[in-house]
């Protein structure tokens, strides 16, 4: 016979608990960049191919982000 706990009785460690708070803070970062940046797929060809098309998109996302925050600048002043 198997006993199972409460989910809530089970104690996570604090480096457990920083990982995952870490990486809740960056799967919507991936996400968007996956679905935005066009990154679902990899049309160029091995590790280095996938290294360039991360980077693009990273520059991409970051180049966005700039472009709004002029933007915004632009019309509010600074």
């Amino acid at each position: 016979m198997l006993h199972y706990t409460h989910q809530s009785q089970i104690r996570i460690t604090q480096t457990k608990r920083k990982r995952h708070k870490r990486r809740a803070a960056i799967e919507p970062v991936l996400g968007h960049l996956k679905h935005d940046y066009r990154m679902s797929r990899n049309y160029l060809k091995g590790t280095v191919g996938d290294a360039i098309n991360v980077i693009l998109a990273a520059a991409a996302m970051n180049f966005k982000r700039m472009m709004n925050k002029w933007k915004v600048e632009f019309i509010f002043g600074p």
